[in-house]
């Protein structure tokens, strides 16, 4: 019993070192360039050179989404917001590799690069970009317009990942 015990305290001690912080359900901290999560952001603009007319909506759904659920900022969807967040996608691509004797795809693959930066609602002024992100899968069995946007969601998440790294 006592070994567990020992264990147990000397894994959280080596999780402190890491830099790990219980942060709760109810109510966690956030590490952003948005601040502590009490701030307004709207998405500005989203730049897209795929050919899909869906995918700047889906964008902005994922994008509001997960703003919301990692509580980085309460969001608005026009008026005034305290920061801005622009969406650029430099480069996109869905292939699809290997097909059936019914011609049915049984591959694609998806990469795609973004770029998000945030801005002051009040001068505009940039204060913080992702840099470009890439994100490339493959995908067996499902559908292209699936497979673009599981692609998507990913590099959302990363760039989100990114926005709440310390040091940013």
């Amino acid at each position: 019993m006592m070994a567990r015990v020992c264990g147990v305290l000397v894994l959280c001690l080596l999780m402190v070192a890491c830099g790990y912080q219980w942060q709760g359900f109810d109510n966690p901290t956030v590490d952003s360039v948005l601040g502590d999560g009490s701030s307004t952001l709207k998405i500005d603009s989203v730049e897209q050179v795929s050919m899909y007319p869906w995918v700047p909506y889906y964008l902005r759904s994922v994008i509001r989404d997960e703003v919301n659920l990692r509580k980085l900022a309460r969001w608005v969807d026009s008026g005034y917001a305290d920061y801005t967040m622009s969406v650029r996608m430099p480069s996109f691509l869905i292939r699809s590799y290997v097909s059936d004797a019914e011609d049915v795809t049984l591959l694609n693959a998806a990469t795609v690069q973004l770029e998000i930066v945030i801005a002051k609602g009040t001068t505009g002024e940039v204060v913080w970009r992702s840099g470009v992100i890439s994100y490339s899968e493959n995908y067996e069995n499902m559908q292209e317009s699936v497979a673009i946007r599981e692609v998507l969601i990913q590099a959302v998440n990363r760039g989100l990942e990114r926005m709440q790294q310390k040091g940013f």
